[in-house]
């Protein structure tokens, strides 16, 4: 081999490397900045996290044992939010998954377009709905499936012990 064809093949792999690997750094960066605001928001509302996860660059969610208490969040730099629920006042908890159906020459896909957590109220009709996945933030679904179906059980877990004590 020469050293042009050295010299044009390492061109080449930095060409590809360099994005891919600037890439998946910030996308670390991220997320660790997203964990750190999470805790520093949990800290300042007084709540004690005892289980926490984090998922996709924005999401994070945990629950306070002792106060019975959900924190959620979702940082994104156009509508951060950032919620406390007393479990106290939620009577149950479900999946919402909002489906778009695809029809092409070939075939009918059904694409998820958003995975939800939902918490339903004690009183009247009011709802919280946490966000575990949207199209439009994550083009890809990792991680949303398992977790989602974990906090369903946590939170229904923490209202029954709720509903025990009172």
């Amino acid at each position: 081999m020469d050293l042009n064809t050295i010299i044009i093949g390492l061109i080449i792999t930095a060409v590809i490397v360099v994005p891919i690997a600037y890439i998946q750094w910030s996308q670390k960066i991220e997320k660790k900045k997203t964990k750190t605001a999470f805790i520093n928001n949990a800290k300042q509302n007084k709540i004690q996290v005892s289980h926490m996860d984090f998922w996709g660059t924005y999401y994070g969610i945990g629950l306070d044992s002792q106060k019975n208490v959900l924190v959620y969040s979702k940082k994104t730099e156009e509508n951060p939010v950032w919620l406390s629920v007393n479990l106290n006042t939620i009577k149950t908890c479900y999946i919402d998954t909002v489906t778009q159906h695809i029809k092409t020459k070939t075939a009918n896909k059904v694409e998820t377009e958003r995975l939800n957590l939902v918490l339903k109220t004690k009183h009247a009709q009011d709802t919280v709905v946490l966000e575990f996945y949207n199209v439009d933030v994550n083009f890809e679904m990792t991680t949303e499936h398992p977790l989602l179906q974990k906090w369903q059980n946590l939170i229904t877990a923490a209202l029954t012990t709720s509903k025990m004590a009172a």
